[in-house]
C-alpha cells in the first residue's frame, strides 16, 4: 500500500468518525432538550395537582362543616 492511499484511508476513517460525533451529539442534544420537557411537564402536573387537592378540600371541609351544623326546624 503506498503511502496517497493509505492516507486517504485515514481521512475516510476521520470523516466517519466524524459524522458519527456529530450524530452523537445531535442525539444528546435532542435528549437533554426532552429531559428539560419532562422536567417541566413533571412540574406543572404536580402544581395542577395541588391546586385540585385543595380546592377539593375545601369542598370537603365545607360539606363536612354543613352537616355539622344543627338543622333548623321548619315552623308550621
Amino acid at each position: 500500500m503506498n503511502a496517497a492511499a493509505a492516507k486517504q484511508k485515514l481521512r475516510d476513517r476521520v470523516i466517519v468518525a466524524a459524522s458519527s460525533l456529530a450524530a452523537a451529539k445531535a442525539e444528546v442534544a435532542l435528549t437533554h432538550k426532552r429531559q428539560d420537557l419532562l422536567i417541566k411537564m413533571a412540574e406543572k402536573k404536580e402544581a395542577a395537582v395541588a391546586r385540585f387537592v385543595e380546592s377539593w378540600s375545601k369542598k370537603e371541609m365545607a360539606k363536612i362543616n354543613k352537616a355539622l351544623k344543627p338543622k333548623r326546624r321548619k315552623r308550621r
